[in-house]
């Protein structure tokens, strides 16, 4: 029998009017997670410019460590304009002789035309999946325990004018022994849909710059743990999340996954945080003598926004937010007399748009 849990619930879209002077920066945010994160998103498009060659490597993680263990999360974000079906694979390729086993395979993939509601039917989706541990046990297409070589974790045909998103979860680690893992885990493309994508070792096609300057990068983290400022009992906030610049210009406290921290490059700014988990914490004074009631509620600021969100240990799907007079309501808070703190986490959606306000008040 099936006992993985069910999808998690859209919350319901209002509207609201909020005022202009109360938005806040982040004040503080870290690294977070122990699973490394391999983001491959560019080139998003490809394109017979973008992908010249009939079979290329995407991206790639490459790790050389003496840990007996190593978590991954693969996010992916592919549209493929290259004139026909092209076939997307996830390789691992084993430098070392020592055998390594890849486990606890976990993925959401979804592919959708041209045409179709990406934002929703393949970034939400996703984002709900991954923060809820929905997401499929996939088994591989080669086995788990292999020697020096490469092995195929999952390929699929992506046809012209469709945009393939996804997410894996997995654990590489050592079969047997000890010594040093050495391997390099690819995202790869073919334009011959019969090649056998565990030959393509190449170096990653060059990254499309700006003003299409989709992200990418490997880090050795896969969450953010942000602080927001201090909420006083009976004000308005809107604290923005995943912010590109602070209200004054300088660079957000959030923005943790830069081109320049990732651990390989050519690598560009993740500033969406996409395939992240993103952890807020909100300190809470109430100078009251008795409880409060606080509001906090999902609120756009960049234009239009989806994803997941954890409130209480339950997870729920942030609808489609259009602009910023849409609000969707994440928790009602019981604040007691004093200081306390409120935290929730979220997922943005693949096509989704930042910064994220997590706009709060006193009912």
């Amino acid at each position: 029998m099936n006992h993985r849990l069910k999808e998690p619930k859209d919350l319901i879209v209002e509207s609201a009017v909020i005022p202009p002077n109360i938005n806040v920066d982040v004040e503080s945010a870290t690294e977070g997670g122990k699973r490394r994160l391999m983001l491959s998103d560019n080139p998003e498009t490809l394109t017979p410019v973008t992908v010249p060659a009939r079979q290329a490597t995407l991206w790639h993680d490459v790790v050389r460590t003496t840990s007996r263990t190593v978590k991954h999360r693969i996010f992916g974000w592919h549209y493929n304009k290259i004139g026909g079906p092209v076939k997307l694979g996830i390789t691992v390729e084993n430098k070392s002789d020592a055998a390594l086993e890849v486990r606890h395979i976990e993925r959401a993939l979804e592919i959708a035309p041209e045409d179709g509601n990406w934002i929703m039917d393949v970034g939400q989706s996703i984002a709900k999946s991954c923060l809820a541990g929905t997401m499929k046990r996939l088994k591989p297409v080669d086995r788990h325990k292999f020697g020096k070589g490469t092995a195929l974790l999952e390929e699929f045909e992506l046809p012209e004018g469709s945009l393939a998103g996804f997410t894996y979860d997995f654990t590489v680690e050592y079969a047997e022994g000890h010594g040093t893992l050495d391997y390099v885990i690819r995202t790869v493309v073919s334009k011959d849909i019969q090649t056998d994508l565990r030959g393509i070792h190449a170096e990653p096609l060059p990254p499309v710059p700006p003003p299409q300057a989709h992200p990418r990068g490997a880090w050795s983290f896969s969450e953010t743990n942000a602080q927001m400022p201090e909420y006083v009992v009976g004000q308005s906030a809107n604290y923005r999340t995943c912010a590109t610049k602070k209200l004054d210009g300088k660079t957000p406290a959030d923005l943790l996954f830069t081109g320049t921290r990732s651990e390989l490059g050519p690598a560009l700014d993740n500033r969406g945080q996409f395939g992240v988990i993103y952890n807020a914490t909100i300190p809470i004074v109430n100078d009251d003598d008795e409880e409060r009631t606080v509001r906090i509620y999902a609120n756009p600021r960049g234009g239009a926004f989806a994803g997941s969100v954890r409130v209480d240990d339950r997870v729920y799907g942030i609808p489609l937010l259009r602009d910023n007079t849409k609000v969707c309501r994440l928790a009602d808070i019981s604040v007691p007399p004093g200081r306390s703190s409120y935290n929730l986490s979220f997922m943005v959606a693949g096509s989704a748009t930042t910064p994220l306000g997590l706009y709060v008040i006193t009912l």
